[in-house]
C-alpha cells in the first residue's frame, strides 16, 4: 500500500512520530480491509485480529506498507529497501554456508533477500529467542524479479519452508507461512 502524500508529509514533518504514523497507516488498512475488527497482540507480541482471530502480519519501510494475512496459518511478511549497510552487518544474520552461494559482484540484493526472507520466517514463527543464523538457514536461490526462497528453520524440529518474494531492484516484499 503506498501512503498518501499528506500522510508522507506528516512523516517527514514529525520525524519523532514515525511510530505514530505506523500505527495511524495500519489503523486504515484495518478498517478497509475488516472494518469490525480489532488489532491485538498475543504474549510475543505478534498481531492478530479479532473477533475472527484472523492471522495476519504487516511490515512498513519508510513510505509503503506490506500486510499478510491467512485463514489457517500463522503468516510473516517483510519489507525492505535496498542498502548497503547490510554487508557491514552480514555476520550477524548469515550463516557460513549461506556466503557460499552469494556473487560478491552481486552481495547486496542477496543480502537484502536473505535478511527480508528471514524477518518473514520469524515473524511467522512469532516468538522470542530466534536466532538468525542459528536457527534459519536459506538454501542455494538465484534472485530475480520473483520468486521463492527455500529454507530451513532449525529451533525444535527442523520445519522446511518456502518464502514467496518480489523484487523490483530497489524494495523486495517477502511472505510465508508457518506450517502446522
Amino acid at each position: 500500500m503506498q501512503l498518501e502524500s499528506s500522510q508522507i508529509y506528516a512523516e517527514n514533518t514529525i520525524k519523532s512520530n514515525a511510530r505514530e504514523l505506523e500505527k495511524a497507516s495500519i489503523h486504515q488498512v484495518i478498517q478497509l480491509l475488516h472494518p469490525n475488527s480489532t488489532l491485538q497482540k498475543d504474549e510475543f507480541g505478534k498481531p492478530f485480529l479479532e473477533p475472527q482471530m484472523l492471522h495476519m502480519n504487516y511490515s512498513h519501510a519508510k513510505n509503503l506498507i506490506f500486510w499478510g494475512e491467512h485463514e489457517s496459518f500463522k503468516i510473516g511478511v517483510d519489507i525492505e529497501y535496498l542498502r548497503p549497510q547490510l554487508s557491514k552487518i552480514k555476520h550477524k544474520f548469515c550463516r557460513e554456508d549461506e556466503f557460499d552461494f552469494i556473487p560478491i559482484e552481486n552481495e547486496t540484493p542477496y543480502l537484502l533477500a536473505i535478511w527480508s526472507a528471514k524477518e518473514a520466517i520469524y515473524k511467522a514463527y512469532g516468538k522470542k529467542e530466534v536466532d538468525f543464523q542459528k536457527h534459519m538457514q536459506i538454501l542455494p536461490f538465484e534472485i530475480g524479479s520473483e520468486g521463492f526462497i527455500n529454507a530451513n528453520f532449525l529451533l525444535g524440529i527442523p520445519t522446511p519452508m518456502n518464502v514467496h518474494y518480489q523484487f523490483n531492484g530497489e524494495v523486495i516484499k517477502c511472505w510465508t507461512v508457518f506450517p502446522g
